[in-house]
Parts: structure tokens; C-alpha cells; sequence
């Protein structure tokens, strides 16, 4: 395969194209809310709502991301031996019953299992059906496909938190747990009958070629000799591997930090409950901008600089929440850097392992990431139970938080991302 980039930054994926980063798009969505936004009220809520110690609630999610993150190996083992396809309606209909059963239970363990159900199921239909949907169907151009699709998250933003509130008014907080749950899969039901694991599926091409740029690809490749599939072993011994993980990882946690509890934070500040929704919605409208400028940038400069720039924002947003203050312009600033940032790193992480690795070793290079940057992303909660256990508020986590991402931006810089190559002998 020609090692030269595409920088090509036009959108014209063609109708099915956009189809399939619509319905992305819905995935992202509900991982989104039911992993992460939604955090900023089920938390608070479950743990009034049954007597129980929030800051008890809010640390067991962090085991239950550890063991959750275990669907990230089962179900690319699932679509590999299934489809993508396949893989879309069973992790859907599921991770919609696991979310119906927060109404089942009223306890911390209770809680902390049914976390881990969700998790579990969002390691597939997501980051697993998602992104291996994206890869296959825009092998050159998945930064661009996946600054659109990611957009989902920031919809999620704005979106998941008002209608779970309005679901709570409607049928209280059990019963916003079913109407979710029973939306989810009536949407999952709905990915499953419009995808196709490929574009050839359909009759496309991928990237939306045109006939005579497809066949020009098929003569470049034909003189190459064929891509030998990475085992796992192979995979664990690539410094690659690690460098994703861990640098992602810590954007991931970033990611979850500030997104997870923001509503609480603000209303820490001063913010009246309803403000402090809102400004959920606003964050998530500024970060449509940034998801579509986060991929253009992946495309334009490249995932590795794109990343670094990414994180070198979020360090602004992170030591802005990191000052203890109430002042609205500071706390103004930090959704406006917020928001930028939410949907990039469901761009960039997926990205790099795609640049760096054939569409033929994607899901299974994803699956050992996913598993990395999940168990590093779960830290974001101990930070976070840990300064509001020892401090009453956010800030020192934050501050801690800050010094990962530099972390995070020496090691992303350091990355090799030329693509592996594995030949037949």
C-alpha cells in the first residue's frame, strides 16, 4: 500500500457513506450518555434516591470500568467470528437491558454491577462496532469520517442529560431507566437493519473512490506482497501498542473527568442546577465545532500532531478547573475548552491505530487498546472520589489530571506512526 497520506479534507463520502457515519454516530451517542454523561446525574440521583454515600457511588464505578473493559477483547472475538454487523444488534439490544436494570437495584454493589454491564456492552457496540465500521468503509479518510461520527458524543452532551431529566419527571427515576433502556435498543434495531460491514456490501467503494481511483489502488496493490495478520503476541511487544494505550488512555480519562462531573462541579460554584444543565448543552453545541475541527485537523496535519494539539487544550481546560474559584468568567472559559475537546479523542485515539495498523489487524489491535486505555481512563474516577472524599470539591483532582496530560503529550509526540508492515516471507 502507497505510505503516502491523504490529506484530502472534502466530506463527500457519498449517501451511503454518510449513512454509515450516521448510525456511528447513534453509538457514540449512547456510550456517550450511558458511560459517561450520564454519570453527571445518575450518580448524584441513585444515591439519594436509595440513601447511599455518593462519593461510595461514584469510586465503585471504577472497578466496574476495569471489569466492563473486558467486552473490548470479547467482542472483537465476536465480530471477527460474526460481522459487524451482527456485532451492532447484539451489543445494542444488551447494553439497553443492562441500562434498564439501574430500576432493579438500590444498592452501592448493585450499582457497581450494573455499571459494569453497561461498560461491558459499550466496550462493543462503540468502541469495537463503531470504530470498525468507520475503518472499513474510510480507510484514507476515517480522521474526517470520525470527526463526523464522533459528533455523536457531543449531541450526547447536550442531549442524554435533558431527556433523562425529562424521563425522570415522567416516569421518575426507575422508570427513566426503562424508557432509556427501551430507546437504545429500538435505535440499535435500527443500526442493525441500515449497516453493511463493507462498502462492497452495498456496491460502494471505499472513501466514495470513483471507479477508475479504485482500480488505479487494486493495480498499486497488486504487486504487493500480502499482509500476514498480526498475532496478539506480536501486538504486546510493539512499543506502538503501549504508547497508544497509556498516551490515549490518559486523553481518555481527561475526557471522563471533565465531562463526567462538570455538572457538579458548577453547581460546587454556585450555579443553580438548572444553569448547570444547560451549560451541559452548551458545552456540547461549542463541541461540535471541535469535533469536526479535530478531524480535519487528523487529516490535514496528521493524527499524531492533531493529538498533541488536543491535548495541549484540554491542559487549559484542566488548569482552569483546577483553580478553586467561582468566578463566572473562569468557569465560562472552562466549558468553552470543554466543549472543544469532548468529541476528539473518540476521533484520535481509533484513528492512530488505524493509521498505524491494517484494516486487516484493526479489531484485533483495538481490542488489546481498548483494554490499555481503559484501564488507565478508570483511574479518572479514584482521582476524582479521592479529592471530593479528602477536599469537599474537584480541584486537587484536576491539578493531579493536569500533570497526566503532559504526560500523555510527551508520549503521543514520541509515537511512531508510520504503518506496521508484516509481510509473508
Amino acid at each position: 500500500m502507497s505510505s503516502n497520506r491523504n490529506t484530502d479534507t472534502s466530506s463527500n463520502f457519498g449517501g451511503k457513506g454518510w449513512l454509515m457515519i450516521i448510525m456511528a454516530g447513534i453509538f457514540f451517542y449512547f456510550y456517550s450518555g450511558t458511560c459517561t454523561d450520564g454519570l453527571n446525574t445518575i450518580v448524584t440521583n441513585f444515591a439519594n434516591a436509595h440513601g447511599l454515600n455518593e462519593a461510595a457511588v461514584l469510586a465503585v464505578t471504577t472497578p466496574a470500568n476495569w471489569i466492563g473493559l473486558t467486552g473490548s477483547l470479547f467482542w472483537a472475538w465476536f465480530i471477527e467470528k460474526k460481522s459487524i454487523r451482527t456485532g451492532a444488534l447484539v451489543t445494542g439490544v444488551l447494553g439497553g437491558i443492562s441500562y434498564m436494570l439501574y430500576g432493579v437495584v438500590s444498592t452501592v454493589t448493585g450499582f457497581g454491577i450494573i455499571t459494569t454491564l453497561v461498560n461491558f456492552m459499550g466496550w462493543g457496540f462503540c468502541w469495537t462496532v463503531a470504530d470498525a465500521l468507520i475503518a472499513n468503509w474510510f480507510p484514507t479518510k476515517k480522521g474526517l469520517a470520525l470527526g463526523w461520527a464522533t459528533m455523536g458524543q457531543n449531541l450526547a452532551s447536550a442531549t442524554f442529560v435533558l431527556l433523562l431529566t425529562a424521563f425522570m419527571g415522567v416516569a421518575g427515576l426507575n422508570g427513566s431507566f426503562y424508557l432509556m433502556g427501551g430507546l437504545f435498543i429500538a435505535c440499535s434495531i435500527l443500526v442493525f437493519a441500515v449497516i453493511r460491514d463493507t462498502p462492497e456490501d452495498y456496491g460502494c467503494t471505499p472513501d466514495n473512490m470513483s471507479p477508475e481511483q479504485l482500480e488505479a489502488l487494486r493495480k498499486e496493490r497488486a504487486s504487493e506482497k500480502p499482509l500476514k495478520p498480526f498475532s496478539i503476541g506480536e501486538m504486546l511487544k510493539m512499543k506502538e501498542i503501549w504508547k497508544i494505550g497509556i498516551g490515549y488512555g490518559i486523553l481518555v480519562m481527561v475526557t471522563v473527568s471533565l465531562i463526567s462531573r462538570l455538572i457538579p462541579r458548577l453547581i460546587m460554584s454556585g450555579w443553580a442546577p438548572s444553569t448547570a444543565i444547560a451549560s451541559m448543552t452548551v458545552c456540547a453545541i461549542i463541541g461540535l465545532f471541535g469535533s469536526y475541527l479535530t478531524g480535519w485537523l487528523d487529516q490535514k496535519l496528521s493524527t499524531r500532531v492533531a493529538s498533541v494539539l488536543y491535548a495541549l487544550w484540554y491542559l487549559v481546560a484542566l488548569i482552569l478547573c483546577a483553580i478553586p474559584t467561582n468566578n463566572t468568567i473562569i468557569l465560562f472559559l472552562t466549558i468553552f475548552f470543554t466543549g472543544i475537546g469532548i468529541g476528539g479523542i473518540g476521533n484520535l485515539f481509533p484513528s492512530m491505530t488505524a493509521t498505524i495498523f491494517h484494516k486487516t489487524d484493526f479489531v484485533r489491535a483495538m481490542a488489546i487498546l481498548n483494554l490499555l486505555t481503559a484501564i488507565v481512563r478508570a483511574f479518572a474516577f479514584v482521582i476524582l472520589a479521592f479529592s471530593l472524599e479528602r477536599t469537599g470539591a474537584y480541584h486537587l483532582s484536576y491539578g493531579i489530571i493536569a500533570v497526566l496530560d503532559v504526560i500523555a503529550i510527551l508520549i503521543i509526540w514520541s509515537i511512531n506512526d508510520k504503518p506496521k508492515r508484516n509481510y509473508e516471507e
